[in-house]
């Protein structure tokens, strides 16, 4: 059975763009133009996969996200934001509330396709062994919840995936190419603002907590390492 893909998208050559790309890739694609005939459709059936517009008629793409990661049934669903709105600001806001990547338009059609296979290799599945404890840090990959002593918040699905990764290889210097990957599941040979974006992200959040600096450690020319 082809992999199923939701695509909410206004501009009808962009929407061109994508059908083609994807079912040439052997993906059921399933277009709409705005967000509301989408929720009409879930309550039909769920897809594989979410591409999402940002600038959209009705409701935007980054309320969407918001409504889908509030249901259990889409947590696990990956979500790819593709968008005009290309600055570092539009890509924290949009990964750090649940996107699982961000491309941003114009776009090569195999980085898309590329970005699609990886995300749906990637997605997550749960299994007895989602608790990691490293000294009084715990990260709970199922719950998608970071606690140290007797604080915690919340993480989105990547941020979490990635702190997996990190704490599993402590101590490591972890190339970008090898986190890329090892997370995104594919080589990442144009910018690396995604994994940029996420480790800011996390280093904020792990500050919050801990209120220690540099657990997450830039090493210049190769890429991160953990240490608490």
């Amino acid at each position: 059975m082809k992999p199923l893909i939701y695509v909410v998208e206004d501009d009808l050559n962009i929407q061109n763009v994508l059908k083609i790309a994807l079912e040439n890739s052997q993906f059921e694609i399933i277009l709409f133009e705005h967000a509301n005939a989408l929720f009409r459709q879930l309550q039909i059936k769920t897809p594989d996969l979410f591409i999402l517009d940002i600038m959209l008629p009705d409701i935007n793409g980054l309320e969407i996200i918001k409504r889908l990661k509030k249901s259990n049934n889409y947590q696990q669903t990956p979500i790819l934001v593709v968008s005009a709105k290309s600055s570092e600001l539009d890509r924290v806001i949009g990964l750090d509330i649940g996107a699982d990547d961000y491309l941003v338009k114009p776009f090569g059609v195999l980085e898309l396709v590329s970005r699609v296979k990886a995300l749906l290799r990637r997605t997550v599945k749960q299994d007895d062994n989602h608790i990691l404890t490293i000294g009084d840090l715990l990260l709970d990959t199922k719950k998608h919840l970071l606690a140290y002593k007797e604080n915690n918040l919340q993480l989105t699905n990547k941020q979490s995936q990635l702190l997996k990764y990190l704490i599993s290889q402590q101590g490591n210097v972890l190339s970008r190419e090898e986190i890329m990957n090892t997370v995104w599941g594919y080589d990442f040979l144009g910018e690396t603002r995604t994994l940029d974006v996420h480790i800011r992200e996390l280093r904020k959040k792990l500050f919050q907590l801990t209120n220690q600096k540099d657990i997450i450690e830039t090493i210049h020319g190769t890429g991160y390492k953990f240490e608490l």
